[in-house]
């Protein structure tokens, strides 16, 4: 399947998501059928393990939603394991410099534009059934690269992040990054405000776009309005929320 993410941003529109955090393909199934673009396949803060997130994948691909992984480090092994089981792109957490972003982009492309190693047996390149020259024009084509930035000492260095090649996304992770600053769980403080508008800018003059955490439509509106295109919901909170209206309503009428 194509990257649906890449597509949008072609098109100038937004790519819409969901976090899944709990290793449930019918969850991920319900995320396509919906409509989202994409799944975020949550295994920093998730429980799904090597063969669980194939399955994971495969529910994606079922649905037509993009697949994408959000590894547990930037590590060059566990980004390699997400790609051959057939995810579209990554989602590197606590990307700190240069350096950081530069590994994460050279683990997701195969040689002459990264170091990622060659198996089209693996999921990835259907088990042996695609050439290796269509497998690697497709996967350095497709695959989307997403970095995090979500802590102190990455702010400073946002612009030169984001001018790194490759780099497709700066996902601001407010939760961290507010609690980095010192700050915890104040992700509308000033100063935690203003270093999230420096990112945006970063992102901007670099070409590169903006991803970040929503939690309802009001919400995801304003961050388009804003030039926000990478925006994800939380499949858990979406569920908590409806889980506590169905309660209210009940308890409210009883």
């Amino acid at each position: 399947m194509e990257n649906r993410i890449k597509q949008a941003f072609a098109e100038g529109r937004a790519a819409l998501g969901m976090f899944v955090m709990v290793p449930s393909p019918a969850l991920v199934e319900m995320s396509g059928h919906a409509g989202f673009d994409f799944v975020i396949l949550d295994t920093e803060h998730g429980a799904a393990g090597p063969e669980g997130l194939e399955h994971l994948v495969r529910a994606a691909e079922t649905a037509g939603t993009t697949p994408i992984v959000r590894v547990t480090m930037n590590d060059r092994a566990l980004i390699l394991r997400a790609l051959d089981a057939g995810a579209l792109g990554v989602l590197v957490p606590h990307v700190l410099s240069v350096a950081d972003a530069q590994a994460a982009v050279a683990a997701c492309k195969y040689p002459p534009e990264g170091i990622r190693g060659l198996a089209t047996t693996a999921r990835a390149g259907r088990h042996g059934f695609r050439s290796v020259a269509e497998h690697i024009a497709r996967s350095n084509r497709e695959i989307l690269v997403a970095v995090q930035i979500e802590d102190r000492a990455a702010v400073p260095a946002a612009e030169a992040i984001a001018a790194v090649p490759g780099v497709d996304v700066l996902f601001v992770g407010p939760a961290d990054l507010s609690i980095s600053m010192g700050y915890p769980g104040q992700a509308d403080h000033p100063a935690v405000q203003e270093a999230v508008t420096r990112i945006f800018k970063a992102a901007e003059a670099a070409r590169r776009e903006v991803g970040y955490f929503v939690r309802d439509a009001a919400g995801a509106k304003s961050l388009m309005a804003r030039g926000v295109r990478f925006l994800t919901f939380s499949s858990t909170s979406v569920i908590g929320a409806a889980f506590r209206d169905v309660m209210k309503g009940v308890r409210d009428g009883a």
